[in-house]
């Protein structure tokens, strides 16, 4: 199996890295232009910039409108979007094969050139502000800013993504011009494209839309933070369930411990076969959501297991969360369990390198936060060498940490003590 495709590496005069795979038997491709900030790089004073500069990037450029943005976005078949993380700004596309070019053009108007307007960015104020009260209105995915609060404070990895309302209604058009000038630089975007593409015609366009950006990073790099344990945070809400989010230290993107961590979480929450999906939900019916997930990012990441249950049941389902995380590392776990969840992993793994998006996040990610070229067969070897030893080790390391602890629900502080 040819894992890497034909790989094409080059870098502009500038410091743009380029990183492409080409498989002509695709008929689109997929692009990302990737910039090296996020909101763990924002000073307090710049809380929330990344996100509002992303979103700035889709009100109009110096020769797009907003309605032109939306109208060519739609003639290329509607893919183009961005997301902003705590390591990484993306904005991404995907098209068929001749309308490289095109694609091209568009991103590269919208990272290069936003006309950032003050009418323009009143709008966007609000439109952030509703995302924000949205997010808070979703205590399943709130739960996670809340937690990463208190293991993280006063580094800036407890920004929140979106920033404070407060904070988003001061910003002008030149604090996102000043953040600008200190993030959005060449030497810290990676163009990053997997599909069916012309070479020549890759390196032509490429040079000639981001070939005369200029500029020069002199950001520090993100320190490795420590994840503080046995934190305790609650939020009184009336609402139906009380959501539990339990958290330990991860590891971050890129550690050697990534792979056996998933399978860990394979193992205790990640997959329908998993010890809390079958424990809680199946055996007890206490709740109907339960899982667990590793987040690793640049420098740190935590390992969190989440339910949602009725008031009633909510300190008995933290119980046996907490006791199937005890079980796990003090009694390991059999070698028929552990292969069923290594061999989930790398059908999951063979099955998204089918996806040139997918491989495309993949290029663009490796290159951004750790400067590497990513290789799929590495991934698949260290895959099939994990053994359950290490599994079980790691299960007992993160357990020798005290959780943290965040409730979102009414009487979410009566947890407190449980644990």
């Amino acid at each position: 199996m040819n894992f890497n495709g034909n790989r094409i590496r080059f870098t502009l005069s500038n410091g743009v890295r380029v990183l492409a795979e080409s498989r002509p038997d695709a008929s689109t491709v997929s692009i990302g232009v990737w910039l090296h900030t996020g909101s763990m790089m924002e000073s307090p004073q710049e809380e929330g910039l990344a996100h509002f500069m992303e979103h700035m990037a889709f009100k109009g450029t110096q020769s797009r409108s907003t309605l032109r943005i939306a109208e060519e976005t739609d003639l290329l078949g509607g893919q183009l979007n961005a997301c902003t993380t705590k390591d990484h700004t993306c904005y991404y596309n995907r098209v068929i094969s001749e309308d490289l070019p095109k694609a091209l053009d568009l991103i590269g108007d919208l990272v290069l050139y936003p006309s950032l307007l003050p009418e323009e960015m009143i709008k966007e104020r609000s439109v952030i502000c509703e995302e924000i009260a949205m997010d808070e209105d979703d205590p399943e995915s709130y739960i996670a800013d809340l937690l990463t609060q208190y293991q993280f404070a006063d580094t800036t990895m407890a920004h929140p993504i979106l920033g404070k309302r407060e904070q988003i209604n001061r910003y002008t058009p030149n604090d996102l011009l000043r953040f600008r000038a200190s993030h959005y630089l060449p030497d810290r975007c990676v163009i990053a494209v997997c599909g069916s593409f012309d070479e020549n015609v890759l390196r032509s366009e490429v040079d000639r839309v981001f070939g005369d950006w200029t500029g020069k990073s002199c950001l520090q790099p993100v320190p490795s933070l420590q994840v503080r344990d046995g934190q305790f945070c609650t939020l009184e809400r009336d609402l139906e369930q009380v959501h539990i989010l339990l958290g330990y230290p991860g590891y971050p993107y890129g550690d050697s411990h990534l792979i056996p961590m998933e399978i860990l979480s394979s193992i205790i929450g990640a997959s329908a076969s998993a010890r809390l999906f079958q424990r809680i939900r199946e055996e007890l019916g206490m709740a109907y959501t339960v899982y667990s997930y590793h987040s690793p990012v640049e420098g740190n990441g935590t390992f969190c297991l989440y339910a949602a249950a009725s008031p009633d049941n909510s300190a008995d389902v933290l119980r046996e969360m907490d006791h199937e995380m005890k079980r796990l590392a003090s009694d390991g776990v059999s070698q028929e369990e552990f292969e069923q969840n290594r061999k989930m992993l790398r059908i999951s793994f063979l099955m998204g390198l089918e996806s040139s998006g997918s491989r495309m996040m993949s290029l663009g990610q490796a290159m951004t936060i750790r400067g590497m070229e990513y290789m799929p067969e590495n991934t698949l070897k260290t895959i099939e060498g994990v053994t359950r030893d290490e599994v079980v080790e790691l299960a007992r390391e993160i357990c020798s940490h005290k959780p943290s602890l965040a409730v979102i629900g009414r009487h979410a502080s009566a947890l407190e003590g449980i644990l």
